[in-house]
């Protein structure tokens, strides 16, 4: 594993640690405290569905049970929170991962921490070290993605490109 990716990929475990992200689903009533005009018209619109099935000669009472576990069923989904794992590979990966894990590499900007380590490291390039402090400068921060780009992609366009320059 290159230096490159052994800070990024350290930084990013470090994140994921420190903010419980492991993929698992939880508990979470935030969701019920904050949205509290949307939980009361979820159940108004229950009411309301029940009012017009209840007199309907053909809805019986397995129509009644299954709607009501229908909705109950949707409003603890509501109620259910997942932190997805960031990963390296996701970086700059434009599918379907992005629906669950979001583009978090272009909104997280590397730690201090790990800025330094980076450009502390005598086997990265001075050229990449240049362009991220043209970055920080510019941009007050950099993400895992202006790292990953300035130091992967020419890498993934031009297989024959000397190694020394890019990382």
């Amino acid at each position: 594993m290159d230096t490159i990716k052994n800070i990024l990929v350290t930084e990013i475990e470090q994140i994921n640690r420190r903010e419980g992200r492991d993929g698992k689903p939880r508990f979470n009533s935030e969701f019920a405290r904050t949205h509290r005009w949307l939980c009361f018209a979820m159940f108004a619109g229950y009411f309301a569905v029940i009012a017009v099935m209840y007199p309907v000669p053909y809805m019986g009472l397995y129509s009644f049970l299954g709607f009501t576990a229908f909705v109950l069923f949707m409003f603890a989904m509501l109620l259910i929170e997942i932190k997805p794992v960031y990963r390296f590979e996701d970086i700059g990966v434009l599918d379907l991962r992005v629906c669950y894990n979001g583009e978090w590499y272009f909104t997280r900007a590397l730690s201090p921490h790990a800025i330094q380590a980076l450009l502390n490291e005598p086997t990265v390039s001075p050229v990449l070290k240049t362009r991220m402090q043209e970055i920080i400068a510019n941009k007050g921060e950099i993400d895992f993605y202006d790292v990953y780009d300035l130091a992967y992609a020419k890498r993934l366009s031009t297989p024959s490109a000397p190694q020394a320059v890019l990382s």
